[in-house]
């Protein structure tokens, strides 16, 4: 992972910092890898020492990660995922809470009780391959989402086919898929009108889905056997469970973003 994350150049102003954002991110990854393993672990473990780290305090190593830009993080899971996909592959978009360890207060029952905040992740991924190509952590539960044209512009690997619920159905990311040219599949909101306001590829979807109505679309176009594909979700709970040990979005972004990047690890030890 340290090679193929942005190294620390040793330009700028200031002494260069104990813990570069490659090994944060190195860092981070290894967190995530058990459910078990803290900041204190870390700054005593044998990576540490495997990465040439000085003797360091385990809140210099959360200071780094913090600092850690999560499109490094991201950009390694791509990098990942790349070396497993083949060209030509279909896409799944979707989108899933995560519980971190902030409170709201709400009413059941009459009584007042406290309940986990959730961060949203949005994600593309490889329906075959089972690995990701993007991804996004937003603050709130998983709703419609209008980032997609830009995650869907980060994947490097050739697309057939899109598919996405009705999170996903928006006139400027069906265009963006359509132009890419691949075809989406993606689920219309019942209301939806054929209008195309610029989106030609818009007016084509929603025209087919309204003459097939649901299942006979659904058939059609494969949308029944990819998507939901609810285990690869099913997957990251497995091995990380729903929650995430941080208390914000701004860390959640980094530690869950951690999470797809030690998947996609795994998904190419396995496949190579």
């Amino acid at each position: 992972m340290i090679r193929v994350c942005y190294p620390w150049t040793k330009n700028g102003v200031g002494r260069p910092p104990k813990i570069t954002p490659a090994k944060a991110a190195f860092l981070i990854v290894v967190k995530e890898r058990g459910k078990e393993i803290t900041y204190r672990d870390l700054a005593t473990s044998d990576y540490v020492k495997e990465l040439g780290i000085p003797e360091v305090h385990y809140t210099t190593i959360h200071k780094a990660v913090k600092r850690l830009p999560p499109s490094l993080v991201e950009a390694t899971m791509r990098i990942f995922g790349e070396r497993v996909s083949k060209d030509g592959m279909d896409c799944v978009f979707d989108a899933t809470g995560v519980r971190i360890r902030n409170y709201k207060i709400v009413v059941r029952d009459e009584e007042k009780c406290r309940e986990r905040k959730f961060v949203n992740l949005n994600a593309a991924w490889d329906a075959d391959e089972k690995v990701f190509h993007a991804s996004e952590v937003l603050k709130g539960k998983a709703n419609e989402y209008p980032g997609a044209e830009d995650m869907f512009k980060r994947i490097n690997t050739s697309i057939e086919n899109v598919y996405g619920d009705t999170g996903y159905a928006g006139r400027g990311f069906i265009q963006t898929v359509a132009d890419s040219g691949a075809k989406p599949v993606v689920k219309p909101q019942s209301n939806a009108t054929p209008k195309a306001k610029g989106s030609p590829a818009w007016r084509k979807l929603v025209k087919e889905y309204q003459e097939l109505g649901y299942e006979d679309w659904r058939d059609e176009t494969g949308y029944g056997e990819r998507f939901p594909n609810e285990g690869q979700f099913g997957s990251l709970v497995s091995r990380f469970s729903k929650e995430a040990n941080v208390r914000s979005t701004h860390m959640a972004k980094r530690v869950v973003t951690a999470r797809l990047a030690f998947h996609n690890f795994f998904q190419w030890l396995v496949k190579r």
